[in-house]
């Protein structure tokens, strides 16, 4: 019983309960801590070393992040090639060790770093301990660089001892005031001992904390050098040394060089411990290196380890990590499903179009690493860039594919180019906009070109916009520490995403956008309304056999399938499968005056040539542009190439006699071809409209691009009202022609024909379109296994109901 009430809820909602029942289970066996949703800098730390050795072995060695009380490793990449690794841990620190041949060049070393500031309070009654465990004895002994028994020293601190000596606080504050204000701060020279800096009155950090350390050794306290890196963001060669003062079981941080108190800020790093060498390497290899530091805000969540007494250790981003994935990308790896159901709510719930259906994820994820406002000003930049050489090559008629190549190539070579003009502190989030040229630019670039040689400026208007708004989104999603932190800790939250993509690709409903398109039918008839989502999954999904809808995609198999039952269409004079076959097919084309060229599983008229003439031996098309043999040669290269294919496989170009258009219908339109369009449920003709073209469609038959759309009566076959771009109009916008009470010459045939058509390619969801050619009369254009929805609009009435019930009662 349980089983068969299960089965009868939707997958959506059974996914969506056992989903519910994990995350619940999840957060009771591991409660979720607050603080881990928290945001957080984390430093990515780079050293690059490089060196020329001549005809020697290299050896190179360096102090690297480890983890302790205020600073944590969350991981690291080496990258040495040809060279052996080993490192070496101890009380000074871990030191890294490469070893290499003449042929070694370079070391890139990452680390991910978070730190946190600390700060000690020392009690005024706190007195300086006379004998110490000799353990300590290194940290209050006197050496070649730290001076503490010198006379000089002596009597500098004679000079600044305060009143009392026995109190380490006020013998700390009269040292620290004295190397913090006494002694001026410069840049590094090299190294500098204490009674140097004495002397001088200045030093760079290593000289004023060795002074510092020798006036605290010789009043009994035990310090000691600390060797690491101020962590700013950008790219240098400096590192830094503080001190540590051991006082109360504690060794505690004094910073002279830049004013540190007992305390130490969040963004020093830590290397090493004592009067050390950061770098050491054997000579003669030309060695030099940089530090490049950048700050990332993300959530703790993506690299802390569940506790360790904990049932469920699970944490999907540090699962990731342990592919060699930084924190940062994982957040993305995690968070691209979330976006995906954005995207998904976007086209199907609210009707948004953009360029590419996941496209604008990718911009996205490129702008979360370079930052919002550089990310859309670089992608708008090189989409600019893209299109000018779009345009530059189209008009060098250069073929499709190598078009796109040839930009791909151009913008990347640019890219290149830029960075020796990039500023280095800017070359990591500059060097995500590879993705731009590299996976988007093209494709965008060759729709946006597509969309303005057509003068669809509305579209590209919308869809621009719906790509600005989606970038946006994605950028919000995976920059948001609170899913960056949910999706980490519990990655089972990607079973809800799915459940919610699942229901939405179930929903039938109409979109928002819809509205607004079709808001005259739905303030009529409402119910009897049919949207995209209601085409594609209640028509199309449902009445549509997969390969019926490849038999009516191949125009030339469907030609035949219909010639079979004697239903009239266009002779195909020639086709063309494979480049070897174009010179017998240029050789048809050269002996004809007029002729049509098509690709076999093309749509929306792409890639359809209209040859209305010839000027000696050259071609005129119906756009008054001159064709060469040459140039009609690379146009059916495109085609056979499978530019204009629905799939985007190879094609096959044939030609068509033109049509000449029927007077009844060119004394109205005599811009170019009309034709009728015949919606069937099951072969049962729901609803016809004309499409007649106009000079602002160039010709073409296509409503969107503004053409009229014409209601017919069925049973009679009279127009009834008429409409261009939403608006309704009586008279032809061109002609001046009535538009409105015409009748349709040969409509019974016509009827006859698209009924048959139904037998030919049986289609439960059918669209026909129909041409009335001068001297054959009525003839199938195509038959669609997917046909629009506008001509709803043009009858200011839905069809749903009609065509439920014709499905139904097949």
């Amino acid at each position: 019983m349980a089983r068969k009430m299960l089965s009868a809820l939707p997958p959506w909602l059974v996914l969506l309960t056992l989903t519910s029942a994990i995350f619940l289970t999840h957060l009771y066996v591991t409660p979720l801590k607050s603080d881990l949703l928290i945001p957080e800098s984390i430093f990515q730390l780079s050293l690059d070393m490089t060196f020329e050795p001549e005809d020697t072995d290299v050896r190179v060695s360096t102090f690297l992040p480890k983890t302790n009380h205020r600073q944590s490793l969350i991981g690291e990449t080496n990258l040495a090639p040809d060279m052996e690794f080993h490192e070496r841990n101890n009380n000074l620190g871990r030191q890294g060790n490469w070893a290499g041949t003449d042929q070694s060049r370079s070391v890139h070393y990452q680390a991910h770093i978070t730190t946190t500031a600390t700060r000690y309070d020392i009690p005024a009654e706190l007195l300086i301990p006379t004998s110490y465990d000799n353990a300590f004895a290194p940290y209050l002994s006197q050496t070649d660089a730290i001076q503490v028994n010198h006379p000089e020293i002596k009597q500098l601190w004679n000079n600044i001892a305060p009143s009392s000596n026995q109190y380490i606080l006020d013998v700390l504050s009269a040292i620290y005031e004295y190397t913090t204000h006494s002694i001026n701060t410069v840049p590094f020279k090299g190294v500098t001992d204490s009674l140097t800096a004495l002397r001088l009155g200045e030093a760079s950090c290593n000289g004023k904390s060795r002074l510092f350390i020798s006036l605290a050794r010789l009043n009994n306290i035990p310090a000691r050098l600390v060797g690491g890196l101020i962590l700013n963001e950008g790219s240098k060669k400096t590192s830094h040394q503080w001190v540590e003062v051991f006082i109360n079981n504690h060794w505690v941080p004094f910073g002279p060089t830049n004013g540190y108190f007992a305390e130490l800020p969040a963004h020093y790093l830590e290397l090493y411990r004592g009067d050390q060498s950061l770098f050491r390497h054997n000579r003669n290899i030309n060695f030099d290196y940089s530090f490049t530091v950048a700050i990332d805000t993300i959530s703790p969540a993506l690299y802390h380890q569940q506790p360790e007494d904990s049932k469920n250790k699970t944490n999907a981003a540090v699962l990731l990590q342990g592919l060699g994935l930084t924190p940062k990308t994982s957040s993305l790896f995690l968070l691209f499903p979330l976006c995906t159901l954005l995207i998904t709510f976007l086209r199907n719930v609210l009707g948004m179009k953009t360029f590419g259906i996941f496209m604008p994820m990718l911009i996205g994820a490129a702008c979360y690493a370079t930052g919002l406002a550089l990310g859309l000003v670089s992608f708008i930049a090189v989409l600019l860039l893209a299109f000018l050489f779009h345009t530059i090559l189209d008009r060098m008629h250069i073929l499709k594919v190598a078009r796109l190549a040839a930009i791909i190539t151009i913008i990347t070579c640019l890219f290149i180019a830029a960075l020796y003009f990039v500023d280095i502190d800017h070359h990591v989030e500059f060097g995500m906009l590879t993705l731009f040229p590299v996976v988007i630019i093209s494709f965008i670039a060759e729709r946006l070109h597509q969309l303005s040689a057509e003068n669809n400026w509305n579209d590209l208007f919308y869809i621009s916009l719906g790509t600005l708004v989606t970038v946006i989104g994605c950028f919000g999603i995976f920059n948001s520490i609170l899913l960056q932190g949910l999706f980490s800790l519990y990655p089972e939250l990607l079973l809800l995403v799915l459940s919610i993509q699942i229901y939405i690709g179930s929903w039938s409903g109409i979109r928002l956008s819809e509205i607004v398109r079709f808001k005259k039918v739905l303030f009529k008839d409402a119910a009897s309304l049919v949207g995209i989502n209601g085409r594609n999954r209640e028509l199309v999904y449902k009445h549509n056999d997969k390969k019926l809808l490849t038999l009516a995609a191949d125009k030339l198999a469907a030609k035949e399938a219909m010639q079979a039952l004697d239903i009239p269409v266009p002779d195909t004079l020639g086709s063309c499968a494979s480049h070897r076959e174009i010179q017998p097919f240029l050789e048809v084309i050269a002996t004809l005056p007029r002729f049509v060229i098509k690709p076999n599983n093309g749509s929306q008229g792409n890639g359809i040539l209209v040859i209305i003439g010839k000027q000696g031996d050259d071609f005129m098309s119906a756009s008054g542009k001159i064709w060469t043999l040459s140039k009609l040669k690379q146009h059916v290269n495109e085609i056979l190439s499978g530019i204009y294919s629905q799939d985007g496989d190879t094609d096959t170009a044939y030609i068509e006699p033109l049509i000449l258009q029927h007077d009844s219908l060119q004394s109205l339109a005599p811009y170019g071809l009309s034709d009728i369009r015949i919606i069937a449920g099951k072969g049962k003709l729901i609803s016809a409209m004309l499409r007649m073209p106009t000079k602002g469609s160039s010709g073409k038959a296509n409503l969107h691009q503004g053409a009229v759309g014409i209601a017919i009566d069925l049973a009679t076959g009279i127009t009834t009202r008429s409409s261009l771009k939403g608006q309704e109009i009586t008279h032809h916008p061109d002609s001046g022609a009535p538009l409105v009470g015409v009748s349709i010459p040969f409509w019974d045939n016509i009827k006859i024909m698209a009924e048959k058509s139904y037998t030919a390619i049986p289609l439960g969801y059918l669209g026909v379109d129909v041409c009335l050619d001068k001297t054959q009369g009525p003839l199938i254009l195509e038959v669609n296994g997917r046909p629009g929805l506008e001509i709803q609009n043009v009858h200011n009435r839905g069809f749903g109901n009609e065509l439920s019930s014709s499905i139904s009662a097949s």
